[in-house]
């Protein structure tokens, strides 16, 4: 099995040299927890390492916001986006100028599908898949959005990663509660407080395919991005 490689040593190493090529991953947290970031690494990586193209589908917020809050980490090179190399894409624009609404799923994954292939993508980020659910404001039309998106990433054969917002300190994985079972991978990010210091962890709760440590790892944020200590080293320091 192929392995795509994340560009976080300690979450490679987790899953024994990344994540499975063409795997539809579920990374799940609360607000502040580190998502974006990793996920942005994830692109970086691709593109600088392996000239693997990437897209970031963007709904929590606007494009230059979102360079603007990532030119501080040492992965970030603003020459990649200039090339197109990677692509982040305003789905909330998007969906205005193309007239496609919310509440059209077909449409909004025709959207996507489209934004990948003209792309070339081989790495895909969409942050997040709770804000187009809450756009759609229809269960059923939400499961069905997301099996069939589920489905078409695969056809694509890309490596994507789906952000979850969930509410803080707890054990949830998804809002819609559909989320966790048509991803390949869910990676949750949650936080627990230690001598009054809130500490963010992560941990690997499934990727089919992978013989996988499910230890918590204290994830901390650096300059270089995203850094993952075991849990018995962190509590040591």
């Amino acid at each position: 099995m192929e392995k795509i490689k994340t560009g976080i040593e300690g979450l490679d190493n987790i899953l024994g040299g990344g994540i499975p090529k063409g795997h539809c991953v579920l990374l799940a947290g609360s607000c502040g927890t580190g998502k974006t970031i990793l996920c942005e690494q994830f692109l970086f990586h691709g593109a600088k390492k392996f000239n693997e193209k990437g897209v970031h589908i963007a709904l929590g917020e606007p494009k230059e916001t979102l360079i603007n809050n990532m030119e501080g980490f040492n992965f970030f090179d603003t020459k990649l986006i200039d090339s197109g190399m990677i692509k982040i894409v305003d789905m909330n624009q998007d969906t205005r100028l193309k007239g496609v609404g919310m509440q059209n799923t077909q449409g909004l994954i025709s959207l996507i599908r489209e934004i990948i292939q003209n792309n070339n993508a081989k790495r895909v980020v969409i942050d997040s898949i709770t804000a187009i659910g809450e756009g759609i404001n229809d269960e059923r039309k939400i499961r069905d959005f997301v099996f069939e998106l589920g489905f078409q990433l695969r056809y694509l054969g890309c490596t994507t990663i789906m952000t979850s917002e969930i509410p803080p300190q707890t054990f949830l994985y998804s809002v819609f509660g559909v989320e966790e079972f048509i991803a390949d991978g869910v990676i949750l990010i949650t936080e627990f407080e230690r001598k009054g210091d809130l500490i963010r962890a992560l941990q690997v709760i499934k990727m089919r395919g992978v013989n996988h440590s499910r230890n918590k790892h204290v994830l901390k944020i650096i300059e270089d991005g995203i850094n993952l200590v075991p849990m018995f080293k962190a509590e040591s320091e």
